[in-house]
C-alpha cells in the first residue's frame, strides 16, 4: 500500500513539474530571443563605434587636426618660459563665442574668417532664420551671438570642460599684411583716425598736415614699425594685428580643433560634420559664395564711410583702393582696370560700383590664375621692409609661428633681399 501511495505522489509531482515547465517555455523562448536581439544590438553598436574609429584613422583631415594638436602641445611645453601673453583676461573672454545649446565654443580671431563663423553662430542662436551664412551680409555679423565677456571664470571653466572647442589660425606674416590691407590701405576711416594718425605722427619724419589730420597714407614699412613697437611696448595694440595665441591662449585651453585659413573650406566642413550641424548650416557653392560675399562686403563698407573718406581724398581714390584690395586678395584679376578716374570725384552710386565689381569678377578668369596675386602682393609689400626690421618682426611673430607650425620667416620673403619684384610693372600698393 505504501508503495502504491508513493507512486501516486511521484506521479502527481511529475505532473505538477511538467505543467510548470510547459508554462515557462514561452517565457524562456521570449527571454532567449531577447538576449539574442540585445546581443546583436550590442555587437552592432560595437561595430558602429569601430567603424567610426577606423574612419577617423583613415580620415586625412582628422589626421591633420591631430598632428596640429600634437605639435601645439609640444611647442607649448618647449616655450613654457618664453610664452607671455599681453592681452588681458577680459580681451580673451570677449573672443570666446558660445553656443550652449550645441555645446560649442569658438575662439574668434580677426582676419581669420571670424565674420564668417559669427554668422554661423547667429544661425545657431536663432537670431537669423536661414541655413546659409552667406545670406547674411558681413556688415551685419556683429550681434546675435553670445560671448564669455560677462561670465565669471568658474562658469567659463564649466563651459569649456563640457563643450567642443575650436579656433582658426593663419600664417602670421600673411595675417599681418591682411590687417594692413583691410584696415589701413583700403579706406577705413576709423582705423585711419585711431592707428593711422598715430603712425604718421610717431614713425614718419616731416609728415604733411594732411597726413597728420587724416592718417590715410601709411606705408607698409611704417605699419610694420608700429606693429613691432606696439608689441614691445604694449601701447596702441589692436586686435586685428595682435598675435593669435594672445586671443585664444591655446596653451591654457585645450582646443579640440585648430583650423587654418590655408585649408579653411576643408576644415570648416569637417568641424560642422563633427558638430552634427550639416542639416542646420548649408552652402550652395562655397568658393563662389565666398567671393561674392567679399564683393558685396566691399561695397557696403566703403560707402558707409563715404562722408569721412572725402575729407581726405577724392572718393574715387577710395574706391580705387577698395578695388586694389580685391586684387590683392586674388578675387579680381590684376589685368582688369579700375573704371573711374582717381584724381577727381565723379558721381558713383553703390549700385554702379557693385555692378562694376561683378563685371570685373566675371572677366577675372579662374581662381588658380588669380591666386598668384596674393603671393605677388605679399612679396611686393615685404620687399619694402628693411632686413633689420624684418628680424624684429620675426621676433614679434615668433610664438605664433612656433605654436602653429609655420616658418619663422617664410622662405620666399628671405629671398627678397630688399628688392621690389617687377610684376610686369604692376603695383598693388599705391598710396599717392
Amino acid at each position: 500500500m505504501k508503495i502504491i501511495y508513493l507512486k501516486r505522489r511521484l506521479s502527481r509531482r511529475q505532473l505538477l513539474y511538467g505543467i510548470i515547465v510547459l508554462a515557462l517555455v514561452p517565457f524562456l523562448v521570449t527571454y532567449m530571443g531577447q538576449l539574442t536581439v540585445d546581443s546583436g544590438k550590442e555587437q552592432g553598436r560595437e561595430k558602429s563605434v569601430l567603424s567610426r574609429h577606423i574612419f577617423m584613422l583613415n580620415d586625412p583631415v582628422q589626421k591633420r587636426f591631430d598632428e596640429r594638436n600634437k605639435h601645439l602641445k609640444y611647442e607649448c611645453s618647449r616655450l613654457k618660459n618664453y610664452y607671455v601673453a599681453q592681452n588681458s583676461e577680459a580681451a580673451v573672454k570677449e573672443h570666446l563665442v558660445l553656443n550652449r545649446k550645441n555645446k560649442i565654443v569658438y575662439c574668434a580671431i580677426e582676419k581669420i574668417g571670424c565674420t564668417f563663423w559669427k554668422r554661423i553662430f547667429q544661425i545657431l542662436s536663432g537670431w537669423r532664420n536661414v541655413t546659409n551664412p552667406f545670406s547674411i551680409r558681413g556688415i551685419q555679423a556683429y550681434e546675435g551671438f553670445s560671448t564669455a565677456k560677462r561670465l565669471p571664470f568658474d562658469k567659463i571653466y564649466q563651459l569649456l570642460r563640457m563643450s567642443t572647442k575650436f579656433m582658426f589660425v593663419r600664417e602670421p606674416f600673411e595675417r599681418l599684411l591682411s590687417g594692413y590691407v583691410d584696415k589701413i590701405y583700403s579706406p577705413n576711416t576709423a582705423y585711419w583716425n585711431f592707428i593711422g594718425k598715430y603712425i604718421v605722427k610717431s614713425f614718419r619724419e616731416n609728415p604733411t598736415n594732411v597726413s597728420l589730420e587724416c592718417g590715410h597714407d601709411v606705408t607698409f614699412p611704417e605699419f610694420v614699425e608700429y606693429f613691432v613697437y606696439s608689441q614691445n611696448s604694449n601701447e596702441r595694440r589692436d586686435a586685428h594685428f595682435v598675435p593669435s595665441f594672445e586671443h585664444c591662449r591655446p596653451c591654457e585651453i585645450d582646443y579640440d580643433y585648430i583650423g587654418k585659413l590655408e585649408t579653411f573650406q576643408e576644415d570648416t566642413f569637417h568641424i560642422l560634420k563633427k558638430l552634427d550641424l550639416e542639416d542646420m548650416i548649408k552652402f550652395s557653392d562655397f568658393q563662389n559664395e565666398t567671393e561674392t560675399d567679399a564683393l558685396v562686403d566691399t561695397v557696403d563698407y566703403v560707402f558707409s564711410m563715404k562722408r569721412a573718406i572725402v575729407n581726405c581724398m577724392p572718393f574715387t581714390k577710395g574706391l580705387y583702393r577698395a578695388w586694389r584690395k580685391l586684387q590683392i586678395r586674388g578675387i579680381l584679376s590684376k589685368h582688369v582696370k579700375f573704371p573711374y578716374p582717381t584724381d577727381r570725384d565723379v558721381d558713383v552710386t553703390p549700385g554702379q560700383f557693385k555692378d562694376a565689381l561683378f563685371a570685373a569678377h566675371a572677366q577675372s578668369g579662374d581662381k588658380e590664375s588669380r591666386k598668384k596675386n596674393r603671393e605677388e602682393a605679399m612679396l611686393e609689400a615685404y620687399s619694402t621692409v628693411s632686413p633689420i626690421l624684418m628680424e624684429r618682426l620675426r621676433d614679434a611673430l615668433l610664438i605664433d609661428s612656433s605654436l602653429f607650425g609655420y616658418e619663422k620667416i617664410p622662405k620666399k620673403l628671405l629671398e627678397l633681399k630688399y628688392t621690389v619684384p617687377d610684376n610686369g610693372g604692376f603695383r598693388y600698393f599705391d598710396i599717392s
